[in-house]
């Protein structure tokens, strides 16, 4: 009995273990396909991330009429496209625009691969609560591997509380349904009721443009290699506008040269340039004073006012303008005490720089006087002291909401850089610039001491190999 009994009790093992082999085999197949399978959803989600027409921010498609997005971008950027259509989506609005005249723009930045854009509507428009105009700018940021330096040094112009300050928009462009990428839709500095707000017969917006003026009409004056009128209220009235400001600008220098600050303030207007230098000098903007400087003056009885300010993808640290020789902590540093009147006195004194005449000094200028010194800390102290947290707080925020568009750009253009460190960098930036400014400014914690008015000689040499 034994004997069968354990006979029958062998064969039975195998059995058992063929089960659990087969059990085995069937997990493991089981595990293999939920790999592939996840691995798939994730693939895919990346790429739908990477490709998807879909946005939450909002999308703005073009379809040309009559000309391709590559003869554009192959031609003059002053040629007018117009005939276009377009569609702008955002939250549960739809808008539509026919007759849109679509051309090119920028200086160095139209050199670039991703081209910025003006677009002009045939009516006025309110788009995203800014006011109506025709025209707006579509920013490319090519040079900003955040492409939140422009926005940002807007942020800090509204806190600053400039008058017609300008505002911006984060979009996805769109042309003939070819993907191109994360833009800024911005207001133009222009004179419009929406924007800079100018109605005497004389009044002229103006620009000093010192940097790429070889094929401009250009006004020069002992300061200024090349003034020029940006905008006009009334065009019949040009020249009368531009000699007015012309005369302005000359009596404006001569005052300086004089030492004699009463008489400055009687022709500008100082809080404006207090602010503008503040804005200026906190992005440590290379293209500050001397590129997109705006002025205007509301008729001959109107003081010399700066702003608004403009250009800011090359500000707050960026490298991305310099050749691989330039070290971030040198000329970049957030802890340089009037970092462009180093600027300045490089490129005016030294062949270092190719554009040397290319900086205007009324600003620095204007800092010899203890007057506006105690001006530019009070303003500080009014606006832009007491606010680092959501100056860093907005930086991160912004970088939050578009860091699936700049996945999506970074991909289109083939970039190598990555987003989220190029953010971390800006904010650490700004951290250290707002904790120098506080320092610097405060009128309760400012140093006593005169700032530090000469360039070192290794700064010398870190102009050597600027790009430009």
């Amino acid at each position: 009995m034994s004997s069968r009994s354990h006979s029958h009790k062998k064969p039975r093992a195998p059995k058992r273990r063929r089960a659990s082999q087969k059990t085995i085999f069937f997990n493991i197949f089981l595990t293999i396909i939920a790999i592939f399978v996840f691995s798939i959803t994730i693939y895919k989600v990346t790429d739908s991330i990477i490709n998807a027409s879909g946005t939450h921010l909002p999308k703005l498609e073009i379809s040309l009429t009559d000309v391709t997005i590559e003869a554009i971008d192959a031609g003059s950027k002053e040629t007018k496209y117009s005939g276009n259509t377009a569609k702008l989506t955002y939250g549960n609005q739809i808008l539509d625009f026919r007759d849109v005249e679509i051309k090119g723009r920028g200086n160095s930045t139209w050199a670039q691969a991703k081209k910025p854009y003006q677009i002009k509507f045939n009516e006025k428009v309110d788009l995203f609560e800014y006011g109506k105009a025709k025209k707006w700018v579509l920013l490319s940021n090519a040079l900003d591997p955040t492409y939140l330096r422009n926005d940002f040094a807007l942020k800090i112009e509204h806190i600053l509380n400039t008058d017609y300050a300008l505002n911006g928009q984060f979009i996805e462009l769109y042309i003939d349904d070819q993907y191109r990428g994360l833009y800024y839709l911005s207001e133009k500095v222009e004179i419009d009721k929406s924007r800079v707000g100018l109605s005497d017969e004389l009044g002229i917006l103006a620009e000093i443009e010192n940097l790429h003026s070889a094929n401009e009409e250009c006004t020069s004056t002992a300061k200024i290699s090349c003034l020029k009128t940006h905008d006009l209220v009334n065009s019949d009235n040009s020249n009368r506008a531009l000699t007015d400001f012309t005369d302005s600008i000359k009596q404006f220098e001569t005052t300086l040269a004089e030492k004699d600050f009463n008489s400055v303030a009687n022709l500008i207007d100082v809080d404006s340039f207090a602010k503008y230098y503040l804005l200026s000098e906190f992005t440590v903007n290379p293209d500050a004073y001397s590129s997109s400087f705006f002025l205007y003056k509301n008729g001959a009885s109107d003081k010399i006012h700066a702003g608004p300010g403009w250009d800011f993808d090359l500000s707050l640290g960026n490298v991305a303008w310099t050749s691989d020789g330039v070290d971030r902590e040198t000329f970049f540093s957030p802890f340089t005490n009037n970092a462009l009147r180093d600027y300045t006195t490089f490129s005016n004194q030294s062949s270092l720089i190719p554009f040397a005449d290319g900086i205007s000094t009324i600003v620095y200028d204007l800092l010899t006087f203890p007057e506006f010194e105690s001006r530019v800390k009070e303003i500080y102290m009014q606006t832009l002291s007491g606010h680092k947290d959501e100056l860093l707080d907005y930086i991160k925020s912004q970088a939050d909401y578009i860091r699936p568009a700049a996945l999506r750009d970074a991909k289109r253009w083939k970039l190598q850089t990555n987003f989220d460190d190029e953010v971390d960098y800006l904010i650490d930036w700004v951290a250290k610039r707002f904790d120098h400014f506080e320092a610097t400014y405060n009128i309760n914690t400012a140093t006593k001491e005169p700032a530090d008015q000469t360039a070192s000689a290794s700064k010398a040499e870190i102009f050597e190999t600027l790009n430009f």
